[in-house]
């Protein structure tokens, strides 16, 4: 019983953490270059954002990390649980949110793994084949 109040404390911080990590996805996602965000009715299910909607081949969100730890940012299926069909992916993009350098790239692909950078926040982005493709799609980083 001693330790009861400290494992109180620490319950709480771990409920605070975690709250933390699974909210760092904004509640936008952004079509094209410098675009306005488009502010989805909806979220997908297991941390995913989407889906996406019409009309464009690029789709990001912007995303907190921690600098040096490792995540993957996915362009999932619709209910934005399954890893999407990669076939209609052109490439997936990690960069700095303003655009300005490149963490990881890789063509034809729905999984794209990559290590924060310093600045401590990224933009996670599919560039779909067809400015249709989006309705079937949803993105999260993991």
């Amino acid at each position: 019983m001693r330790f009861s109040p400290i494992l109180s404390v620490l319950a709480v911080m771990g409920t605070a953490l975690a709250a933390t990590v699974n909210n760092n996805v904004t509640p936008a996602v952004y079509s094209g270059d410098g675009e306005e965000p488009i502010v989805l009715t909806s979220q997908s299910g297991c941390g995913s954002v989407g889906p996406l909607g019409p009309g464009h081949y690029k789709w990001y969100i912007v995303v907190s990390c921690n600098p040096g730890s490792s995540y993957t940012c996915q362009a999932t299926d619709a209910s934005g649980c399954v890893p999407g069909d990669a076939k209609h992916i052109g490439s997936m993009e990690v960069d700095d949110p303003n655009d300005t350098f490149q963490v990881a790239f890789k063509r034809n692909t729905n999984t794209l793994p990559f290590v924060c950078p310093s600045v401590g926040q990224i933009r996670c982005e599919a560039n779909f084949n067809d400015n249709y493709d989006g309705p079937n799609y949803s993105l999260r980083v993991f």
